[in-house]
């Protein structure tokens, strides 16, 4: 796909750094993650793919509350992601994101949508993912008490 088949496309939106590797690693805890801890982590690292999970997420929104009218990011639930690694992301690379909305479903007032998003490095496709979400929002779904309860329990960063 060309950068002109996503509907959402930001350049050069993302940096990854050795601290946000880091973060990363604390915040997985995982024991196949040994930079976690390291003081210096050598620029030729790869990346695991699902660091870009956060701008992938940011990007989805976005592009979510752009069709969705009273959008709350609250009522999004994560139903399933693949992520396909082309090539590796490393310390030091800054990577463009592209995303579109590959298909929506509703059923009893909850919404379905497949977004696919992209992220390249210098113009080469790096990692492809395909993510569902839900969206609970319309007549048919009772949202007030998931409304009044998102903003004390929905943790995410400024949309890109």
């Amino acid at each position: 796909m060309t950068d002109g088949d996503y509907t959402l496309w930001l350049d050069d939106c993302y940096s990854v750094d050795s601290e946000g590797l880091r973060s990363y690693g604390r915040a997985t805890r995982s024991p196949h993650v040994p930079y976690a801890s390291s003081r210096i982590i050598p620029r030729d690292t790869p990346v695991p793919p699902l660091i870009v999970a956060d701008p992938v997420f940011k990007v989805a929104a976005r592009l979510l509350a752009e069709q969705i009218e009273d959008f709350n990011v609250g009522r999004l639930l994560h139903v399933s992601q693949t992520v396909r690694q082309v090539e590796p992301i490393h310390i030091g690379d800054v990577a463009s994101v592209g995303a579109r909305i590959a298909d929506r479903v509703t059923k009893a007032g909850i919404d379905l949508f497949t977004v696919d998003c992209v992220i390249r490095v210098a113009g080469e496709t790096r990692i492809e993912t395909s993510s569902v979400v839900a969206y609970a929002g319309g007549d048919e779904a009772n949202t007030d008490l998931v409304d009044a309860a998102a903003p004390g329990i929905v943790m995410h960063g400024a949309v890109l």
